[in-house]
């Protein structure tokens, strides 16, 4: 059984042991963490994940005052 809860604390765990991080990065880290016989099901969490750290990554850029936004 796959635990969401868990997937979602060590995506908020790597979100702040890795402040550079990319898209890519993150996508690259919770594509490791679900399993590959339940990916098919779960894959849906990525697409989530990714959406909510671009908008993380667009709040920090606001705040450091660029008009620049993530697609």
């Amino acid at each position: 059984m796959f635990d969401t809860n868990k997937f979602k604390a060590q995506v908020k765990k790597w979100i702040k042991d890795n402040p550079d991080g990319t898209v890519d990065d993150i996508i690259n880290f919770c594509e490791e963490l679900i399993p590959s016989n339940l990916y098919q099901t779960h894959s849906w969490l990525i697409d989530q994940t990714v959406n909510w750290y671009k908008s993380i990554l667009n709040s920090r850029l606001s705040y450091l005052g660029s008009s620049k936004e993530l697609d």
